[in-house]
């Protein structure tokens, strides 16, 4: 602490400079696992600005500012060394009033209502209101051709001729994530160029694709390898043949694939998660069949009864020429499809024989689906490829679980706006490690993939305002549920879940080449951090002391 003129200066690790306009501001280092909140102030004991990275990942670190008077803050920060740029963003906060249901308060960061830290905007400056601390995200992008060893910077943070000198380290471990990855990962997403302000652009035009691709670009930043792809027009359009026969043109779908599929950063094999082929009206409503066929000369989708012979008629005619399609293309082994979401109670009978069609038109399509595996086993086992049951419906039959997946069979976890509680999930008032140890579990158990629904699911208000939308009668979907990155002005904003999200995703890859190595080091790391899907580390030192231990056994 230093004294300047009548200013009072209060920095923490760091050195401090000043000219003739001092600014009393502190700044400090937050680990990147830590949501701020704006009344926290500086730690007795704050941490110092140290990272430690295994190549070919990212690592983040937080610079908390606060100020007793508003001011403009700004931060720079130099490189860590060649290729090794540090970026600068500023958390910005988003209004909690209803909070997740069903969660005790210790199992939250905050009681609503409260302005909970998640999105990510470009940029290092913050005008800092009185009283108020922020925070900056700095993040770097080790290459995997890194050397390993330390590398330091100075970052400086500036308000007036205050400037606060931030000693940054980084510690670069011989470990390699490896580019390609083994874990499944999709977030079901769709183009919504409106929001992103490039107005209603029709699918496939300039501004469509621009806005696709910069999903793309964040998902593939952020590991994602599987992408929600619509099967049905304008993607693959019905179309009458001279004859009056009943073809299909797959051209924005071909370039659909074709986009998502380009390699960014390095190649990468990715899936095509085929969006579902069967009509159903609610949740617990009827399934039926959605089909094309020709009337007076056009094509014409029809929903009708799955056991009309009609119905399998149009799913041969359809689903062959899909299967065509995609072994022309060398995308069969590629390919997953779905039926109905969430296949339940009565609609199991016509679900089978949906999947039937499948089985019989097209063998070669795995069929996946999001689950309520609870004592439907021997259906879903006839009816159904890759499981993905919900995290917290299966604790008592994890046994029939863990069979599937000694049986060489995939079995996924997914969240949405369940779990909640004691169980970790992805949502804005969840402590930031709930969200990270999701893919600790999935190593632990030996899940093969992780899916949710909200990735961009924003709902035509103002995205930043009401992060819980209605879902139907009095209930609200639990914060962030919807999405987990932000419509900006012609981008794609990040937030700081996603980042926990890939962090997990990093973590969960490191333990997939340790235990190549020494698998029983790696169960015993994962032990060490989730214990059972309720029983995890809540505790952010603790957690990076086993990942630091992860990075050291490999080394």
């Amino acid at each position: 602490m230093r004294l300047m003129s009548s200013t009072l200066v209060i920095v923490w690790a760091c050195t401090v400079h000043a000219g003739g306009n001092e600014v009393p501001v502190q700044a400090w280092w937050v680990d990147s696992l830590q949501q701020v909140l704006v009344g926290d102030t500086p730690p007795a004991s704050p941490m110092t600005g140290a990272l430690h990275a295994a190549r070919g990942e990212y690592e983040a670190i937080q610079v908390a500012v606060r100020s007793s008077t508003a001011c403009r803050v700004t931060l720079q920060a130099p490189p860590l060394g060649p290729g090794l740029e540090v970026r600068v963003r500023t958390v910005g906060r988003v209004p909690i009033t209803r909070g997740t249901h069903h969660t005790p308060k210790e199992e939250r960061v905050a009681e609503p209502p409260a302005e909970l830290p998640d999105p990510l905007f470009p940029g290092a400056v913050w005008e800092l209101a009185a009283d108020r601390t922020e925070c900056f995200w700095l993040d770097v992008e080790v290459p995997a051709t890194a050397a390993p060893g330390n590398y330091r910077t100075q970052v400086k943070v500036m308000a007036g001729d205050t400037v606060v000198e931030l000693p940054l380290e980084l510690t670069v471990h011989s470990a390699t994530v490896p580019f390609q990855g083994e874990l499944l990962l999709t977030n079901w997403f769709s183009v919504r160029p409106t929001e992103m302000n490039y107005g209603r652009v029709p699918a496939g035009s300039a501004d469509w694709w621009t806005c696709a691709n910069q999903l793309f670009d964040s998902m593939w930043a952020h590991r994602q390898n599987m992408f929600w792809t619509p099967l049905g027009p304008p993607f693959i359009k019905p179309v009458a043949t001279d004859d009056g026969q009943l073809s299909f043109d797959f051209t924005l779908f071909d370039a659909w694939v074709e986009a998502f599929s380009r390699a960014r950063g390095g190649e990468r094999k990715t899936y095509i998660e085929g969006q579902p082929i069967a009509w159903r009206e609610g949740y617990d409503g009827h399934v039926k069949a959605r089909i094309w066929r020709i009337e007076q000369g056009k094509p014409q989708e029809t929903i009708i009864e799955v056991s009309d012979p009609a119905a399998r008629e149009g799913y041969r005619i359809y689903l062959t020429a899909l299967r065509d399609h995609l072994r022309s293309r060398n995308w069969l082994d590629r390919f997953r499809i779905h039926i109905t979401d969430e296949p339940h109670g009565h609609q199991l009978e016509p679900y089978a024989v949906l999947a039937g069609y499948v089985r019989e038109f097209a063998p070669e399509f795995a069929i996946m689906e999001a689950l309520d595996v609870r004592d439907d086993f021997a259906f879903f086992e006839q009816h159904c490829d890759v499981w993905v049951p919900q995290l917290g419906r299966f604790d008592q039959s994890l046994d029939n679980m863990l069979q599937r997946l000694e049986a060489g069979k995939e079995v996924w976890i997914y969240t949405c706006l369940f779990p909640a509680g004691a169980y970790p999930n992805r949502f804005i008032d969840y402590p930031l490690i709930k969200t990270r140890v999701l893919h600790w579990i999935n190593f632990r158990w030996g899940f093969t993939g992780y899916l949710h629904w909200g990735f961009n699911q924003w709902r035509g208000g103002d995205s930043f305002t009401v992060l819980e939308p209605p879902h139907g009668g009095s209930t609200f979907l639990p914060p962030g549920d919807a999405w987990i990155v932000y419509p900006g002005d012609r981008q794609l904003l990040d937030s700081i879940r996603h980042e926990a999200m890939r962090d997990g995703v990093e973590d969960y890859e490191l333990l997939k080449v340790l235990a190549s190595r020494d698998p029983e080091r790696a169960a015993t790391l994962a032990q060490e951090v989730v214990a059972s899907f309720t029983d995890y580390m809540r505790d952010v030192a603790a957690f990076r002391q086993v990942r630091q231990a992860l990075l050291d056994a490999l080394d």
